[in-house]
């Protein structure tokens, strides 16, 4: 059990920094200025399911694709730690990455009616990043129980991503812009550091090869 629970955590808290709900919470107000409450949680709520399933499907199909372009792990532990690295250096910054969401996508997103698949699943919440991170860890899973832990911590992470979206309004009134700013920055560095240990290992692992 302490196995299965130390790579949750491992994979949870990378996943959660990346996802950064937070971060995307004026985002997400901002492409929906002419939505009601309810129909902002709707959008959250149906978001939120479909970068679920986009990361599902990576989670599981990702290694038979990579294995069908000859694509080694430590290939991608290196590449996927350089892309999180160069968006912990953006958050670190205080702006959300450039992977995730364009300026134009954000004009052209506040004047759609569903929001919901994209810019809001695609990529604001299910980007470049969780992706990378997915396949990351979908490389170093070792069984049933290694996908289950990374399926919980998934669901978890999406589950979250729910919960501060749908309560956008109340939270931004808490912590305001300057806070959500200072939070990004403090994960940013938390995940540049993580990045280069992905990097290092992948570099490990050739060597050891």
């Amino acid at each position: 059990m302490s196995g299965f629970v130390d790579f949750f955590l491992a994979f949870f808290i990378p996943m959660f920094i990346i996802v950064d709900p937070l971060a995307g919470l004026p985002v997400f107000l901002a492409i929906t200025p002419h939505n009601t409450a309810d129909e902002r949680r709707r959008l959250a709520r149906r978001g939120c399911l479909v970068a679920f399933v986009v990361v599902l499907f990576f989670l599981f199909a990702g290694p038979l694709l990579i294995g069908y372009f000859g694509i080694t792990t430590p290939a991608v532990r290196i590449c996927g730690g350089i892309l999180l690295f160069v968006i912990g250096l953006e958050m670190i910054y205080g702006r959300v990455s450039g992977t995730e969401t364009s300026p134009r996508e954000r004009r052209l997103a506040a004047a759609k009616e569903d929001i919901s698949i994209t810019p809001l699943a695609i990529p604001l919440l299910a980007g470049p990043g969780a992706i990378a991170t997915v396949l990351i860890f979908a490389g170093k899973a070792q069984g049933a129980t290694d996908y289950l832990a990374l399926l919980l911590g998934s669901a978890a992470v999406f589950f979250l991503s729910y919960f501060f979206l749908r309560q956008a309004d109340r939270l931004m009134h808490w912590i305001g812009i300057l806070g959500s700013t200072i939070l990004t920055r403090i994960m940013g560095l938390v995940l540049a550091f993580l990045a280069v240990q992905y990097v290092i290992d992948g570099i490990s692992a050739v060597w050891g090869g």
